[in-house]
């Protein structure tokens, strides 16, 4: 969705910038048996997640890669999404800790997007992405789905796009949006260190 051709206004903090987004669809469920769980691992739906939690874990797991989309709903609009019968959030524990989540959205006939997808910074580098998103495409399975889909953007985890594409996406669309992005995001992301 790009921002800029949306009828609403921009919020303090945040600049429009154009952004290289890339589009990647899976035709096919995966092959062969699904990634062990890790020791001390758990998955769980989230049921009736509040916005506050929410937009807390949404900030937690996105800010390093300036995730804004969810932040931006106002209040209605997010109860809204949270509460819609074809949207549906697992959470992934480690050591009963909350470590990342999914979002899928079974909105369009056939097709579900894994909207939102990652961990939280302490729980990176562990091995547990690569099972999570396993995981996660087998779930998006479910249903009688004929395509799963996702998106990832420059700014996003370096290894993001080679991840889903191991794990067996393809691209079928590139293009650059404008999207709204926190200046001080963009300020770390032209200083690194600095």
């Amino acid at each position: 969705m790009d921002f800029a051709r949306e009828d609403r206004p921009l919020p303090a903090g945040y600049r429009l910038v154009p952004v290289r987004t890339t589009y990647l669809e899976m035709k096919e469920r995966p092959a062969g048996a699904p990634l062990p769980l890790p020791p001390g691992c758990e998955v769980r739906k989230w049921r009736e997640p509040g916005t506050e939690e929410y937009r807390r874990l949404f900030q937690a797991v996105g800010n390093e890669w300036g995730w804004s989309g969810r932040l931006l709903l106002a209040e209605d609009e997010l109860k809204a999404v949270l509460a819609g019968e074809t949207n549906e959030i697992h959470l992934l524990y480690s050591s009963c800790r909350i470590a990342g989540f999914a979002e899928l959205d079974r909105g369009a006939a056939g097709a579900v997007e894994i909207a939102y997808f990652g961990l939280l910074p302490d729980f990176t580098g562990r091995g547990l992405g690569k099972f999570f998103l396993d995981w996660t495409v087998r779930k998006a399975w479910e249903e009688g789905a004929g395509r799963v889909w996702l998106h990832t953007c420059e700014f996003d985890h370096p290894r993001a796009l080679a991840t889903y594409l191991k794990a067996g996406f393809r691209i079928y669309s590139e293009k650059t949006e404008t999207q709204p992005y926190l200046k001080e995001f963009l300020d770390r992301r032209s200083n690194p260190g600095g």
